[in-house]
Parts: structure tokens; C-alpha cells; sequence
């Protein structure tokens, strides 16, 4: 006779069919389903190696020893799946992980109450907190750009990069957003690319900062390149030649200024640039809500550049054109 194996799980999914047998034609029962086709990875996570260290940081105030930390992109925003796959990734690194620096994993040996969770974004999650506040879960600002989530198990802030101020200090994040620091933030990256110790994390920046706002990027670096050693400012010259922009020298910045060309060029890319996202705009909200008033129509052709960006940004979180009027004010 062959020996019999114990696989228990399978003998749990025999049992869970066998009470079902008569909803079959209603109901699926699967077997170990697989919840991603991709290993779960988390973006960050920042781990304290001594538990008393505190880190003076504005973004860190709410670290404790294991923090995760979920990052949307420009484009992006903090969902409501997002929100729960961050919870589940936190509960999950609890359940598995090993305490730091331990090579066996004991249970329970990573508190729950020594997890946070932060979801990092560019603009605030408005549908996300209105969902929160409706199961009693409340969202309060803490600082600028800095929420806290209060009714969790675990502690979790919303990071809002646009909404940050401490430009000395987050520079590096407010690169990655559309924050109306960023013309301060890159000059803060300029000054501070010379240390070649993080030279290689600096170049990305620049890299990231070019791909967020050139305009406002290249406008900087004419005023700060002195700042620059001459390595780094070929590559950045390299890098806006690979974009088809041209770093003008002072000479020529003026003899085009005199001519009234470079300003009469930067006014029609910008009214060029409204206009665009204007019209985009205006299709998108047409085949969302049907025909929309003249009256809104005007006002979105009235709007500045930010203010159509934001409405882009948020254009799945508007579920009525009379949302609207929170931006267009």
C-alpha cells in the first residue's frame, strides 16, 4: 500500500467543496490562488537599528523601528486599493519578516506597534480620505504636506509632496512633484552636487528633476551653473541636447532679450502649453459627463497651466462636473 502524505490544505479544499457541492453552479471555490503574478515587493523601507534613535526628519516624525513606505509617481495617486494594498503589506512584513539582524523568524517578534506605513504622492488624495472619514477612519494635517491617519491599528501618514515647504530639508522629494518650490528645490540639488560621495543618487535627481519640469529646471541652471563643477555641467548641457534645448550663453540671452524673442517665445509656449491642456481637458470631462455648460468651458480656458494640471491629476477622483468648482475658484 502506498504511504499516505499529508497535505492538509488540499483536504480543507475537498471539505469547503463537499459543504458547497450544491452552490457549484452558483459559486467558484479556488484553490491557492496566486494574489500577484509578480513577487510582492515594498517601494522603501526604512529600518532603525537602534529602536531609541530618533530621526529629526519632517517626513520621520511618525518612524518607528520598520517603515514602510509606498511611493506613487507624478502622474499617480494614493487610491483606495492602493490604501489597502499598503496595509496588507504591512501586515504582511509583520507576519513573515525576521526581527532585524535575526536569522529565524520567531512569532511575534516584530511588534505590530513598532510598524508605520507612509504613502507618499504628489497631490492630496482627496477620494481616499472622503472614503476613510465615511468608516470612521480620520485624516488630519499634521504640517505642510504632512497627514495623519487616525483610527488604524498601525500609525500611517500621507506625505503631500506639492504641499511641502521645508525646501532645505525635502529638496530631493520635492523634485519629484510639481511643488511651486521646485524652481528652489533644484537650486538646492545644484548646490549640494558637488560632494561626490552621493554623486551617483544626485545625477538621478537631475535626471528625475529634468523629466518633471525642464522648463523650470533649465531656467535655474542658467542662474546657478557656476555652482557646478565642469563634469557635471557638461553632462547636464549633454542631457538638455538629448531634449533638443540649447543653454544659451549670456550674450546671446541678451541680444535675444533686446529683440524681444526669447520673451515673446517663452509667453507662446506657455499660453501654447494652457491652451493644449485646456482642449484636452475639456474632451476628457466631455466624454465623462456628456456636453458640459459654456460657462465651464470658459472657465477651464481661462485657467492657468497648475490649475489644469491639477484637475488632470485628479480627473478620476471627479464624480460630477460640479466638482469642478473645488479647483476652478
Amino acid at each position: 500500500m502506498d504511504e499516505i502524505t499529508n497535505d492538509w490544505h488540499s483536504d480543507f479544499y475537498a471539505a469547503i467543496r463537499e459543504i458547497f457541492k450544491n452552490e457549484k453552479d452558483k459559486i467558484d471555490i479556488i484553490q491557492e490562488q496566486y494574489l500577484s503574478k509578480e513577487p510582492l515587493r515594498i517601494d522603501v523601507i526604512v529600518v532603525k537599528k537602534n529602536d531609541d534613535y530618533g530621526i529629526d526628519k519632517q517626513i520621520a516624525r511618525i518612524f518607528k523601528k520598520y517603515n514602510i513606505i509606498e511611493y506613487k509617481s507624478p502622474e499617480d495617486y494614493v487610491s483606495i486599493d492602493d490604501y489597502f494594498k499598503g496595509l496588507g503589506y504591512a501586515y504582511t512584513y509583520k507576519s513573515i519578516m525576521n526581527d532585524y539582524e535575526k536569522t529565524n523568524k520567531k512569532i511575534d517578534d516584530i511588534k505590530i506597534e513598532e510598524v508605520t506605513l507612509s504613502f507618499v504622492s504628489n497631490s492630496y488624495p482627496r477620494k481616499l480620505t472622503k472614503f476613510l472619514k465615511k468608516y470612521g477612519i480620520n485624516v488630519e494635517k499634521f504640517d505642510d504636506g504632512i497627514y495623519y491617519v487616525k483610527g488604524e491599528w498601525i500609525s500611517i501618514q500621507l506625505v503631500v509632496l506639492k504641499e511641502l515647504k521645508n525646501v532645505k530639508e525635502n529638496y530631493p522629494v520635492i523634485l519629484l512633484s510639481d511643488n511651486v518650490y521646485f524652481g528652489e528645490a533644484f537650486e538646492e540639488l545644484l548646490k549640494s552636487i558637488n560632494d561626490v560621495k552621493d554623486k551617483d543618487e544626485k545625477i538621478r535627481l537631475l535626471e528625475a528633476a529634468f523629466r518633471v519640469n525642464i522648463k523650470k529646471a533649465v531656467e535655474v541652471f542658467k542662474m546657478y551653473s557656476d555652482r557646478v563643477n565642469e563634469e557635471t555641467q557638461e553632462y547636464i548641457i549633454k542631457t538638455l541636447k538629448e531634449a533638443n534645448l540649447k543653454i544659451y550663453t549670456e550674450e546671446e540671452l541678451k541680444e535675444r532679450e533686446e529683440k524681444g524673442i526669447e520673451k515673446g517665445i517663452e509667453k507662446g509656449i506657455e499660453k501654447g502649453i494652457e491652451k493644449g491642456i485646456g482642449k484636452t481637458l475639456i474632451r476628457l470631462l466631455t466624454r465623462k459627463f456628456g456636453d458640459i455648460s459654456s460657462d465651464y468651458k470658459k472657465k477651464i480656458e481661462n485657467a492657468n497651466e497648475r490649475t489644469l494640471t491639477e484637475i488632470v491629476d485628479h480627473i478620476f477622483e471627479i464624480n460630477k462636473i460640479e466638482d469642478l468648482d473645488e479647483y476652478l475658484k
